[in-house]
């Protein structure tokens, strides 16, 4: 553009001219600042010259001072001999520096105005000198001292290593372990200790029964060299002590005589800075003047160059702000910007049109700009973001782009993944189907990991392929699908169990009943068989409660520690020959809160399958107990861990899935029941604990118990085992005590309610029997001289046996009651009310025991009830 207006109109003239006004105004300043300045620096060198070096000597002399007193506490404190002779050399070498300094400040300036001053100073530093040399020689003599003492006990302790040595060797007895010890230990406490004088003492009374050692030959000699170098040590370490006494007199005297020559260091140095101070108001005052000449000038200039400012900002800067601004309002994301001054004849004018049709460009560029960004940010931050592997390959097959995660999940290494890689080379190793990529694909890992792999074409622009991890997912199902077999086999055979001990019940106590009423000869004996066999019977139902959590527990705090040690015996007894048992137990252990017995029986059982697993073969089975703090349900809780390991044949994942299940076994037949794994599962996590288990082909075996720790809480809750069974001469007085007594049987099994009843009767009792709840309130409103009520917790209809008894107790409380049922009463989903309880199959021993109970309940809580009812009487 061709320019239509002279120079000195336009901006760059008047910019130029007003540059000029500014140099020629500074250039005036400035030579008057020069000069002013030029004559002030002479006065303030000549101050200088007459302080510095009064200064110089004092300050020389206080520093050196200073490391004086530094070095000799750090040399009364150091304890080896590098430190000891490096402290040393740097102490004499700061007192010939001192020296120096004070031989500086007496040729000083300063020496002629303050004589005195001076001369008490020397004679000071002859006294710190002195006092110095002192202390190097009590330094010197300490380090000697406590040489001779280290060589003493290092020997010492090379000695009760050479005695120990031959004690062992030739079979003798020292004093007791913890002596020995203890003499060890002062003298190691003595080699690390500066000062050892109150451990030396110590040791002197600890080696004194030493002295009655009865022991002659080598042993004995080096016995009386030990105690001949234990003599040594006390005299050394009274000298040691002396010598810390000295030093530490010598290193206070340094400090005192430091502090006075830095006093009078000081008294000087204030001097100097008097008569500079004087030096310095003399200066001051020159200086004023000078200044006062040089603000006149300033003034001056601040007024020509302010008043040719303000034109040029009045004419360029308002327009130049104006233009400045519309560019930051246009950078800023603004795009309706104007700009004053289009009608201007000058570069201003210039720059305002051509700036309004970049602001019109970058409008439009900037809003394409940023749909750009948008569409960019959100694909790149979805891909980064996915959780998934995902990549993408062309036409014929070759990678393209992927993120971190598909290398990451397919276990490739990074130097094998870039781009144009054919796909098949990257999956082929992962055993990947690959002639039909189209269809969603589910693939293991040789680390254990799922993955899923979908490939989805894009047509005309190759394929996708997306890898999803479904690790967690398949644990959970797996997980989910063992725990709902377990519980389905459970609920069988809890269900199975309670029907058998229906069974069971009539048939022991028929049984019972007619082996008592027969003449011992071969009908008697085949009732005894048949009442051996249904007791075998009971105890396997009681192992399909144990599986199913049903059977009744009597937990207590235990010492798991103990009860092993106790168990040692037969656990080595039930094993082969060539077998051993190994024992490793954290000591002490926490209790557990467990049942004894059936805790007994779970390692016995664990014992022998892990004997049966090493075919025959010997080697170690090790169980292992210890105290383990583990996180459980997101909280930290307590658990007495018991392990048992053996190094047999291990189990196949086949296996391993149905080890729990009752009558699973993979011994031949007749060589196991298949209920001892399932009884310890049961048992165990009815306990309130857990049960892992380790295993592989030819890798040995690991059954993990993890029992929960008896707390004090748990213990104020101890549940008693069930009382000994009564005599016959209790029974005979029970049945006295029975005659005349009406009891309501309350069962829906009618085989089991009559065998009941018979057993009441053969015990002097008179019974009344119904099938169901709402009969068995309808006897009791009907018969009020019914004395106890006996019901089984599992009832058809609505009421079950648990109900009837909470009614009947409350419309009846002198009445007795008796609760029956075939599994443990205590872990019911329904509260139960307060009543004697009984468990099926039951022998009529357990019955009367039962029976007694129920009576002595009923009379403490009639006899409580009338002492409630007499008191407000009384009153």
């Amino acid at each position: 553009m061709q320019r239509s207006y002279p120079w000195q109109a336009g901006a760059r003239g008047r910019l130029l001219m007003f540059n000029l006004l500014v140099v020629s105004v500074t250039l005036m300043v400035s030579v008057v600042a020069i000069i002013g300045f030029r004559h002030a620096g002479a006065i303030q060198e000549q101050a200088q010259a007459q302080t510095l070096a009064d200064m110089n000597g004092s300050l020389a002399l206080a520093r050196d001072t200073a490391n004086v007193a530094t070095a000799a506490v750090r040399l009364s404190q150091v304890v080896g001999a590098l430190e000891y002779q490096s402290e040393s050399q740097r102490l004499q070498q700061n007192q010939q520096a001192l020296q120096q300094s004070l031989s500086l400040l007496a040729s000083a300036p300063l020496a002629a105005r303050q004589p005195e001053r001076i001369a008490r100073i020397r004679a000071r530093s002859l006294m710190l000198e002195q006092t110095i040399n002192s202390l190097l020689l009590n330094s010197h003599q300490r380090h000697l001292q406590r040489n001779n003492m280290l060589s003493d006990l290092w020997q010492a302790q090379i000695l009760l290593g050479h005695i120990d040595q031959l004690v062992q060797r030739e079979q003798r007895t020292l004093p007791d372990a913890a002596l020995r010890e203890q003499t060890e230990r002062l003298i190691t406490i003595a080699i690390r200790t500066p000062s050892p004088i109150a451990v030396i003492e110590q040791l002197q009374q600890v080696m004194t029964p030493w002295r009655n050692v009865p022991l002659t030959g080598v042993t004995g000699e080096n016995v009386q060299r030990l105690l001949a170098t234990q003599q040594r040590l006390l005299p050394l370490a009274e000298a040691l002590e002396q010598s810390d006494l000295a030093i530490a007199y010598a290193t206070y005297r340094v400090k005192a005589l430091v502090a006075m020559l830095n006093d009078d260091i000081n008294a000087s140095v204030q001097q100097v800075a008097l008569q500079s101070e004087a030096r310095t108001q003399a200066t001051h005052h020159e200086l004023d003047s000078i200044i006062g000449f040089i603000a006149l000038f300033v003034v001056l200039a601040l007024a020509i160059t302010g008043y040719a400012g303000i034109y040029i900002y009045r004419n360029l800067g308002s327009s130049l702000t104006a233009i400045a601004g519309a560019m930051t309002r246009l950078a800023q994301g603004e795009q309706n910007v104007s700009v004053p001054g289009l009608q201007r004849r000058d570069e201003l004018g210039e720059l305002a049109r051509a700036f309004n049709v970049f602001a019109r460009n970058t409008a439009s560029l900037a809003h394409t700009s940023r749909l750009l960004k948008e569409k960019s940010n959100q694909l790149e931050s979805t891909f980064l973001a996915m959780r998934d592997g995902f990549a993408l390959f062309d036409n014929n097959g070759q990678l393209v782009v992927w993120n971190a995660q598909y290398a990451e999940l397919l276990g490739i290494a990074p130097r094998e993944l870039h781009r144009g890689v054919h796909y098949q080379q990257l999956l082929a190793p992962l055993a990947v189907d690959l002639h039909d990529p189209g269809e969603q694909q589910e693939i293991r890992l040789a680390d254990g990991r799922t993955l899923e792999l979908r490939f989805s074409p894009i047509p005309r622009r190759g394929m996708v392929n997306t890898v999803l991890d479904r690790t967690s997912r398949k644990t959970l199902e797996e997980a989910l699908q063992h725990s709902q077999k377990m519980k389905a086999v459970g609920q069988l055979t809890g269900g199975l169990a309670h029907d058998f001990n229906n069974l069971l019940a009539v048939i022991i106590g028929s049984l019972a009943l007619t082996e008592g009423q027969l003449m011992p000869g071969p009908l008697a004996t085949r009732i005894e068989r048949a009442r051996q066999a249904a007791d075998r019977a009971a105890q396997l139902t009681q192992r399909l409660l144990a599986f199913s959590r049903k059977q009744a527990l009597y937990p207590r705090a235990v010492s798991v520690v103990t009860l092993v040690d106790n168990l040692q015996g037969l656990l080595q007894h039930s094993l082969l020959p060539g077998q051993q048992l190994i024992i490793d137990a954290q000591r002490p252990g926490w209790p557990a809160w467990i049942d004894a017995s059936q805790l007994e029986n779970a390692l016995m059982n664990l014992v022998v399958n892990a004997r049966d697993a090493m075919n025959r073969q010997s080697g170690e089975i090790r169980l292992r107990i210890w105290n383990q703090r583990r996180p459980e349900g997101g909280e930290k809780r307590d658990r007495v861990t018991i392990e048992v390991i053996d190094h047999g044949c291990g189990m196949s994942a086949e296996v391993r899935e149905q080890v729990f299940e009752p009558f699973f076994t993979t011994k031949a037949t007749g060589s196991g029941s298949g209920l001892g794994l399932s009884m310890v599962y049961g048992f165990v996590r009815q306990s309130g604990g857990q049960i892992e288990l380790e295993t592989a082909p030819g890798q040995g075996t690991t059954v993990r118990l993890l029992l929960p720790r008896a707390t004090d809480a748990a213990a104020a809750t101890l549940i008693a085992p069930p009382p000994p069974a009564p005599s016959e001469a209790e029974m005979a007085a029970d049945i006295d005590a029975a005659s005349n007594r009406l009891v309501l049987v309350l069962d829906d099994e009618p085989a089991v309610r009559q065998t009941l009843c018979e057993h009441l009767h053969q015990l002097g009792y008179l019974t009344l029997e119904c099938g169901d709840g709402e009969e068995a309130l309808a006897l009791l409103r009907q018969t009020p001289d019914i004395d106890l009520l006996i019901s089984d917790l599992m009832l058809p209809g609505e009421i079950n046996g648990a109900e009837v008894i909470r009614q009947a107790q409350q419309n009846w409380p002198q009445l007795a009651t008796l609760l029956i049922s075939g599994q443990d009463l205590r872990h019911q989903p329904v509260t139960l009310p307060l009543c004697e309880r009984l468990a099926k199959p039951w022998q009529q021993a357990q019955l009367v025991q039962a029976l007694q109970r129920a009576w002595q309940r009923s009379e403490r809580l009639n006899r409580a009830q009338q002492a409630a009812t007499t008191a407000p009487a009384s009153h």
